[in-house]
């Protein structure tokens, strides 16, 4: 299948976008990563452990662009006369173009530099060389990228698609810092997304802004191409594939000089089998814990997790292995020293007091309940050896109190007699009344579904959004059922 087959861009011009809309598009997460693919810390190490380094500047001998206020002229025409695309003003073609002696020699290099691992997945699952250009144009190849809106790492994966296809994120890892790994899950994606869309620019819209909201602007328009839904995409999906779409025409039309990185790391994989502060390492054999972070992007905080395999540079594996229990053992004993246990006052012993017991009802949780008599959770908890949240119906809790021993009597008495009414009317009309969750949650500012499901003892993110029947897009206010378990 020949390139033009596999990316058939309609000429057709349809959209006519107002310079206000041009400035917008200009400070796009895909303007400034691309802006800094020169200076990110993680390229210029990167490029400074190569002995062949990309060309600062190249004296481009091209066609320049000129331009008349909104109107970008090449070789004497507009510039989507030129490069026609699906967009009347792809502003991603002059900027491009605009900086292609000083940022494009270095952009196409790593490109060049990481092409063998993402042609060789794309050769794998079937699918065309020029998906490669993706990474360039998410990220520039900076791991720690972030699109604003959940997507992560060198190819702006989101959580619910990296555990999809079998990525680890969590508080200690994120594999989609890993290059290796976060390639050939997204390109597992992209090929699904295809296989369901059959079409490039519904594919790469679906993955940017998801598989739902694609087909939502389908559904509306009874449609099924890219030029109809356009208007009703969010603003960044429509710059992710317009900027693609421009890096596409410039890999066409030149190589930009860009040169083959060979960058020396002289490092080794080590399987650590305990938990690791990278402080210990530093303390004991003098390590530079920015090296071992270099190495493995994929290290949320300087903490390596048990089981978990690394890169070390070759000298530093042998060190670690010579010096291990004095390493492990400067950590727990002077890093980690157990801090004296502070007395607290706040939770009568079980022998103090008088108690009463109450019966878990349908549509209990332990928040509830100790509003409701004026207790706190961690004394509910320490109370009845509860080790987490989880309580069932007809369970009974013992309660201590001094505000009960007028209420406490040698014989059982009925709920409605011993227990004092604090709960609101409101309070009890808004709990749904169901014994297959244990709380509602309401979704605050900054949170996510793992920040939610971390919350709460072996629950997932999957759990969530199963329980829910809902995707992995929340909004503030928002009311989450928590299941059991």
């Amino acid at each position: 299948m020949t390139k033009q087959a596999i990316f058939s861009f309609s000429i057709s011009l349809f959209f006519f976008i107002s310079l206000n809309a041009q400035q917008k598009t200009k400070e796009s997460i895909y303007k400034t990563e691309y802006e800094d693919v020169t200076r990110n810390s993680y390229n210029k190490i990167l490029i400074n452990l190569s002995k062949e380094q990309p060309p600062k500047h190249i004296n481009y001998k091209g066609i320049p662009i000129t331009t008349n206020d909104s109107t970008f002229k090449f070789n004497g025409k507009q510039i989507d006369e030129s490069f026609p695309t699906q967009f009347a003003e792809n502003h991603y073609l002059p900027y491009y173009f605009s900086t292609k002696s000083y940022k494009l020699p270095t952009a196409f290099s790593l490109l060049k530099y990481y092409q063998s691992i993402i042609d060789s997945n794309l050769a794998y699952n079937e699918l065309p060389q020029e998906l490669s250009l993706i990474p360039l144009v998410c990220s520039a190849f900076n791991p720690f990228s972030t699109n604003g809106i959940g997507g992560e790492g060198f190819w702006h994966l989101y959580y619910p698609q990296a555990i999809k296809y079998g990525l680890r994120v969590d508080e200690n890892i994120d594999e989609r810092k890993d290059f290796k790994k976060s390639t050939q899950a997204a390109i597992r994606y992209l090929k699904d997304l295809h296989e369901l869309f059959n079409d490039w620019e519904l594919t790469l819209a679906a993955y940017s802004s998801g598989v739902v909201n694609v087909k939502k602007a389908l559904l509306r328009t009874k449609e099924n191409n890219y030029k109809t839904i356009y208007s009703r995409l969010p603003t960044q999906t429509n710059d992710f594939v317009n900027a693609y779409v421009a890096m596409l025409y410039l890999s066409y039309y030149d190589d930009f000089e860009a040169v083959q990185l060979n960058p020396i790391f002289d490092a080794d994989t080590i399987f650590v089998t305990k938990k690791l502060e990278l402080k210990a390492v530093e303390d004991v054999l003098k390590a530079d814990i920015e090296t071992i972070l270099f190495l493995n992007p994929q290290l949320i905080q300087k903490t390596i997790p048990k089981n978990t395999i690394v890169k070390f540079t070759t000298k530093l594996k042998t060190q670690f292995l010579a010096q291990k229990d004095s390493i492990y053992f400067y950590q727990d004993s002077i890093l980690n020293q157990p801090k004296p246990k502070e007395k607290i006052d706040t939770i009568p012993a079980i022998e103090e007091g008088e108690f009463i017991v109450y019966n878990i009802k349908s549509g209990d949780v332990l928040g509830l309940i100790a509003e409701k008599h004026n207790v706190t959770v961690t004394q509910l908890q320490s109370w009845n050896n509860l080790s987490g949240t989880r309580i069932d119906i007809g369970q009974q809790l013992k309660i201590y109190g001094t505000e009960f021993k007028q209420e406490a009597a040698p014989e059982p008495i009925a709920e409605k007699d011993s227990l004092p009414k604090q709960t609101t009317p409101s309070q009890t009309e808004t709990r749904p009344s169901t014994s297959s969750y244990s709380e509602i949650y309401i979704v605050k500012s900054g949170d996510n579904l793992w920040i939610i499901a971390k919350k709460f003892s072996g629950i997932s993110a999957e759990d969530i959004m199963k329980f829910n029947n809902i995707d992995a897009n929340l909004k503030i206010g928002q009311e989450l059922k928590i299941p059991n378990k």
